[in-house]
């Protein structure tokens, strides 16, 4: 266990090891929850529909379609 000090601001420092544990980067948005008498922090987890875009596709859009066809075909 390890004792943190918080600012006169009400921020904290959460200690490197424990950021590298939970890869916690710079502008990480955590959540905050209280259980009893614990506060509690919790990596946000990445909404998957924010990465719609983020990777360049594997395969051309029409090539996809253009197998679609093909399958369809000789499916019947």
């Amino acid at each position: 266990m390890q004792t943190i000090t918080m600012s006169a601001k009400g921020q904290i420092v959460i200690p490197l090891r424990i950021r590298k544990r939970f890869g916690l980067k710079k502008g990480e948005k955590l959540i905050v929850d209280v259980e009893n008498m614990d506060i509690k922090l919790t990596p946000k987890t990445v909404d998957i529909t924010t990465l719609v875009g983020s990777v360049k596709p594997v395969v051309e859009r029409e090539t996809v379609r253009k197998k679609i066809r093909e399958m369809r075909e000789n499916w019947r």
